[in-house]
């Protein structure tokens, strides 16, 4: 585990090689041939002009008792819709152009665009839930390694917008010793960060990449790695 401020735990931007979009049965580290169980990865790419979007709403006044209604106008603005109330979004504030769903914390924005999760008989998914929402695509037998490829080439698109991040840490659970990766910058009273944590719409069934946006205090510091997904959720 590393700490505050940028160290020698980079991340890097990577593509994501052989990637087969869609919900083809590809080949792969991913299957448990015993239960017949599937590793997926499903993604909603972060385009340069959402990303210039998020950075903007990045300055929005999070912290501010009125944070609600600000954000709320800040959002109709660019044309994010309500949520459609899909089966996995039932809880989604709402849905960007691309198919994103924005879910709401206390006084935060937090935004979903990579998922890792197994599909099978007697688990949580029995079938690909991510693969076939609005915007995402999904590729079976995909493992961790393009779930965190996916992480990087976001970090990277912020970094060409916001320079150099001003945290970067893997953090190792013990229920994910391959390791949870964050990035983070300051915009004025508030903290932009990139990060990986459970996914909580399911129930933990999964894993998640998320943007999320909240208060961090000018002179304030980001939390400690060990508390950094709790802080990077809603």
């Amino acid at each position: 585990m590393t700490s505050q401020g940028v160290t020698g735990q980079g991340v890097t931007s990577q593509g994501v090689a052989g990637e087969d979009e869609g919900q083809g049965e590809g080949q792969g580290e991913g299957q448990d041939e015993a239960s017949g169980a599937r590793d997926y990865v499903a993604v909603c790419p972060l385009e340069p002009e959402l990303v210039a979007r998020i950075v903007g709403l990045a300055d929005v006044r999070w912290a501010a008792e009125d944070w609600w209604e600000t954000s709320e106008a800040a959002m109709r603005e660019l044309g994010w819709p309500d949520d459609a109330e899909t089966e996995l979004s039932f809880m989604a504030r709402c849905v960007t152009g691309c198919g994103h769903h924005i879910y709401e914390g206390d006084h935060s924005f937090v935004m979903p665009f990579c998922v890792k999760y197994d599909v099978g008989a007697g688990l949580a998914f029995t079938e690909d839930e991510w693969g076939r929402l609005p915007g995402w695509t999904s590729r079976s037998g995909a493992g961790r390694d393009e779930f965190h490829a996916h992480f990087s080439a976001a970090v990277d698109q912020f970094t060409r917008l916001l320079g150099p991040p001003a945290l970067e840490v893997t953090v190792e659970p013990a229920e994910q010793p391959s390791g949870r990766r964050y990035a983070g910058w300051r915009r004025g009273g508030n903290a932009l960060l990139v990060g990986q944590g459970p996914e909580p719409v399911s129930f933990y069934g999964a894993e998640e990449a998320r943007v999320f946006i909240g208060p961090l205090p000018a002179e304030g510091r980001f939390p400690p790695a060990e508390r950094l997904c709790g802080f990077a959720q809603f």
